[in-house]
């Protein structure tokens, strides 16, 4: 066994577990969707979220590149910013109840600080992760765009507008996305 298939089964556990619940909890909400209000900024943090965890596994490619020895403190840093991706996918939509009607809008201001926070947490961890880990200049869109958007997440969590929340929303999932598009991993299979 290679350390990148070592480290990495751990993490790809995390980040299963991250998605699964995020299914889950959507499947679960459609059961009772007559009882769910729904609310689109909710809608549209569950797809961020959803691809920012497939991405995070695709991420891990280039550790299989780049690493061939790790130390504890490198795999600890690594485990806990996965770590805050599946809590704040915990957090994204709520537990389907036996009874009562479910308001997502409601549910999304209601977490929203602790939400963000861990958000902001996992962009800033992500900055170093690409930075020390990966080995990225800090003038590289890797190490600067989590940064930006780590801010923006720390205004989220302490803001109750209802605008800015929209607007970060819809802010956030398009740096998601240009993030993504900047990512120049190939896989290659040998055989």
């Amino acid at each position: 066994m290679s350390p990148f298939e070592f480290i990495t089964i751990f993490c790809s556990l995390i980040l299963g577990l991250a998605l699964t619940h995020i299914f889950r909890a959507v499947s679960d909400l459609y059961e009772i969707r007559d009882r769910v209000s729904t609310y689109w900024l909710n809608s549209l943090w569950v797809v961020t979220v959803s691809m920012w965890t497939i991405y995070s596994w695709w991420g891990l490619w280039s550790l299989s590149l780049d690493m061939d020895t790790w130390n504890y403190a490198q795999y600890w840093f690594l485990v806990v910013n996965l770590a805050s991706i599946y809590f704040f996918t915990t957090l994204v939509l709520p537990k389907a109840t036996d009874e009562g009607k479910i308001d997502l809008e409601e549910h999304y201001y209601s977490v929203h600080k602790a939400f963000f926070s861990i958000v902001a947490f996992s962009l800033f961890t992500s900055t170093v992760l690409n930075h020390y880990l990966f080995g990225l200049p800090l003038a590289t869109p890797q190490v600067i765009m989590p940064s930006i958007v780590g801010l923006a997440a720390i205004g989220a969590a302490l803001n109750e507008s209802k605008t800015y929340h929209k607007v970060i929303g819809v802010f956030m999932l398009l740096m998601f996305i240009a993030f993504q598009l900047t990512d120049v991993v190939v896989i290659t299979f040998v055989s």
